[in-house]
């Protein structure tokens, strides 16, 4: 039975796999996490995995991961089973765990099984090749075996009994033995079928009559050369591959293995032969389909891989220009969904034709990902490597006829050339794949060549990105938090807990700018652990100065929400810091709810189990609000601040919105905050509506702790508040000011920008025309843009640029752009001062 294994954490979908693979001769076995199936690895030899990539657990690349790490798993071709919805960098990152293939979810029957039963027939083969390989070894040990019986054998009758013995019980080699000088003594039957001569024919030839090129035959001489100076030889020691002549001149591979033994003073030299045409045919299909794309028979992207350093060698060798150019089909996935797989394949298929038809017979196309094409252009210019992309471009607006469709479909291209933007095959696909995201943001269908340029902007994401890996250990993280005021009581019952980034040379960064970068390099979890485990340790805290606590509300993303084993670890640190999770609330967005309402009804039952109080935030804004509303246990709603903003007397349509908002929530017994309320007007329609709370800059912006129980004091203290007179109260709003006088805006600071740059070339010295060159390096532009700009030389930009480094003593731009971005932050604190 050929063993396969099948990894989901839904049953459903095991049962999909099992009904369209199965056969009698395999057995399926099933896992439901990553976890089981790596237990059933220990236990099972497998053909192939089916692997689901989003798991809870250990999801489907840290599966793959952990199979390609052990000795005893780490060959077995793994096929990814993941949504539509993949992107391009979690494609690469299967295929870099060792992917042979992804499946599409919903399954395609005819294209699951087909590959299933690809990589099983590709088992059988290795599992054939072992056997062959095995009774090779059993037959040498069995010659060694007669070998060394013959040297017990004291008369020629017996040596010739026991060589005809050994010659009848081969049956797949040929075995011929000679004399000393190589003269053919005697053959068993396989020889006469394998070389289609007579036994008579070859009595007393020389062995080089079987031999087809100068080469062997050499080899073969000196070989017997060896035979009169040694006493013995064994199999192994001259085993080779040659290629070997029948009778009608055809030839064919084949191993062959010399063995020698003295016998009664008599040299006896036996030689096997193993016709290995069938090896040589598999080996050459499994190595083919190891580096070429199963559905187009394109090179793949493991050929292209080592293609591309092969070419970037030889183009440094002869100090020739090479271009890379990265294609990515425009709406594909759209045809792809609207007409089927099957169709979308078929298009794949006509794609990688044209891709064909447009080169030229030296250049390489690879299929490198779904609907991504690579194409490496030796020898070429910047200026023919442009001509081709358009000429790509070109035929790109002909039709591709598919069955009965004729569609049209564009392409993005990415274009880098070495050794310009890249001097190593790794730079220039990055960089080519960089011009390629350039090439979509401006619009698709064209092309994008690629350029070294930085501007401030992308400068401060660069150092955000690497310092937000040690703002954890740095200690450079810290909460506000935003009241929420009851209108029944005047009593501030809660605040939502809002996270600052103290960052120690730019002040305050708010997480609007952060949050989506440590989404990006995955410190989000270890940073949502953290916002969760300060806000219980302040409701402690509060307990322990004798403040009676109010609940704080924790904002959770989908990836924070959808994290492993979630409510144990939010458990856990309830425990640790001995908090009551009456106190806790947890805010959630109706686009965390999409495509996971299974995982997260069980969740949020855990949850509201323990106490933790559960909110809808923003209200209105996402999709099925109702629906969501009746399935899943909230016990707050949250009203979108966009409705609030136009929540005004003058306009009718958003009172009576809200009003619906407030009296669904009223009927499924809901509490109601409006957020964003910032007007008295707006206060007055909420109370007549009766809505329950509210939170916005009329009553405070985010405050420090500190703040946040001086407010607690003054609404449970203060008459005003008791006796319900807000709107007319004349509380001081606790205002919370940015500290850094550089935010994420730095490029339209243009004030501060020029007077940096000002400050830059009278601290170093520059020209001039080296300042011209400098701001338009501080503006991202590359050389060539430069020497366009400037009316200029490339060679004299290059040389601008080398003495503007030397003067500001750094070595490249980034080191030149941290030079005027620390001017930016000097300066705006001088003017804040």
């Amino acid at each position: 039975m050929i063993n396969i294994l099948l990894v989901d954490d839904r049953s459903e979908n095991l049962l999909a796999l099992e009904a369209i693979i199965e056969q009698k001769d395999y057995n399926l076995i099933k896992a439901h996490s990553g976890e089981e199936a790596l237990k059933y690895l220990l236990k099972h030899d497998f053909a192939v995995i089916l692997l689901d990539v989003q798991m809870p657990g250990i999801d489907g690349f840290g599966t793959a991961k952990i199979i390609k790490a052990r000795e005893k798993t780490k060959n077995i071709p793994i096929l990814f089973i993941t949504a539509n919805n993949m992107d391009s960098e979690h494609i690469f990152k299967g295929y870099s765990l060792g992917a042979i293939d992804y499946i599409l979810k919903p399954f395609d029957p005819i294209i699951l099984k087909a590959k299933v039963e690809r990589l099983v027939e590709l088992y059988k083969m290795n599992q054939m090749l072992t056997q062959q390989a095995e009774r090779l070894e059993e037959k040498r040990i069995e010659l060694e075996k007669a070998n060394k019986e013959l040297t017990r054998i004291s008369s020629d009758l017996l040596v010739s009994e026991a060589l005809a013995n050994v010659i009848s019980e081969t049956s797949i080699d040929s075995m011929l033995v000679l004399d000393k000088d190589g003269a053919i003594l005697k053959v068993n039957p396989t020889v006469e079928r394998m070389f289609l001569f007579q036994n008579q024919e070859l009595h007393q030839q020389n062995i080089n009559i079987l031999f087809s090129s100068e080469k062997a035959r050499k080899y073969i001489n000196s070989i017997l050369t060896a035979i009169h100076t040694i006493e013995s030889i064994n199999g192994d020691e001259t085993s080779k591959e040659v290629v070997l002549t029948r009778k009608d001149g055809t030839t064919f591979p084949a191993e062959i293995q010399f063995g020698k033994r003295y016998v009664q003073e008599k040299s006896i030299v036996a030689c096997t032969i193993r016709d290995i045409t069938k090896k040589k045919e598999d080996e050459r299909q499994i190595t083919y389909m190891a580096y070429h794309d199963g559905l187009t028979d394109l090179p793949n992207r493991r050929l292209f891989n080592h293609q591309l350093m092969k070419l970037v060698n030889k183009a440094k060798d002869n100090f020739e220009p090479l271009a890379l150019l990265y294609l990515d089909m425009d709406r594909f996935k759209y045809i792809n969904d609207s007409l089927g797989h099957l169709i979308g394949d078929r298009l794949l298929i006509e794609i990688s034709k044209l891709l064909t038809r447009c080169m030229r017979h030296h250049d390489f196309v690879a299929r490198v990902g779904g609907d991504e094409f690579n194409i490496i252009l030796p020898n070429t210019n910047r200026e023919t490597a442009l001509e081709s992309a358009e000429n790509i471009l070109n035929e790109f607006k002909k039709p591709l006829y598919v069955d009965n469709y004729e569609l049209f479909i564009t392409t993005s291209i990415g274009i880098s050339i070495f050794p310009y933007d890249g001097e190593d095959s790794t730079i220039l696909t990055k960089n080519a794949d960089a011009a390629l995201y350039r090439a979509k943001e401006a619009g698709k269908n064209q092309y994008n060549v690629f350029h070294s340029g930085m501007n401030l902007q992308s400068y401060r994401k660069f150092i955000m990105q690497n310092d937000l890996r040690n703002v954890l250990e740095r200690d450079e993280l810290k909460l506000v938090y935003q009241p929420k005021l009851s209108l029944k009581t005047n009593q501030i019952n809660g605040a939502e807990a809002l996270i600052r980034w103290e960052h120690p040379n730019w002040g305050t960064i708010m997480p609007s700018e952060f949050i989506p970068l440590a989404e990006e390099i995955g410190v989000i979890i270890d940073i949502g652990e953290w916002v969760f485990r300060t806000a219980c340790e302040q409701i402690k805290e509060w307990e322990k100065k004798g403040i009676t606590p109010i609940r704080l509300a924790v904002n959770f993303s989908a990836r924070q929400f959808l994290q492993k084993k979630l409510a144990a670890k939010l458990e856990a640190i309830l425990m640790e810091t001995e908090t009551d999770p009456s106190f806790i609330e947890i805010e959630i967005t109706e686009s965390v709810l999409l495509g996971n309402e299974t995982i997260i009804t069980k969740l949020f039952h855990h949850l509201k189990t323990l106490g933790i109080h559960l909110t809808i935030d923003d209200f209105g804004t996402g999709y099925s609000s109702l629906n969501y509303l009746r399935r899943f246990p909230f016990q707050t709603l949250k009203i979108d601040k966009s409705f609030i903003h136009d929540l005004s007397n003058k306009h009718a349509e958003g009172v009576a919105l809200a009003r619906s908002i407030i009296s669904l929530a009223k009927a499924l017994d809901m509490s109601v905050v409006a957020e964003g309320v910032e007007t008295k007007e707006q206060l007055m329609i909420l109370k007549e509506l009766h809505c329950q709370e509210i939170q916005g800059y009329l009553f405070s912006t985010p405050v420090t702790s500190d703040k946040l129980e001086y407010l607690l004091k003054e609404t449970r203290d203060n008459t005003a508040f008791k006796n319900n007179h807000l709107v007319d109260s004349e509380l001081t709003l606790v205002q919370m000011t940015n500290t850094s006088p550089i935010n994420g805006s730095l490029d339209a600071n243009q004030e501060i920008l020029t007077a940096a740059l000002r400050k830059t070339k009278q601290s170093y010295s520059l020209s001039n025309r080296e300042m011209d060159v400098f701001e338009l390096i501080v503006q991202g532009l590359s050389n060539k843009e430069i020497s366009d700009k400037l009316f200029i030389s490339e060679h004299t930009v290059k040389n601008h640029i080398t003495r503007i480094f030397q003067k500001l003593m750094v070595n490249d731009r980034l080191q030149a752009m941290a030079k005027v971005y620390n001017a930016c932050i000097e300066e705006g604190k001088i003017r804040q001062a």
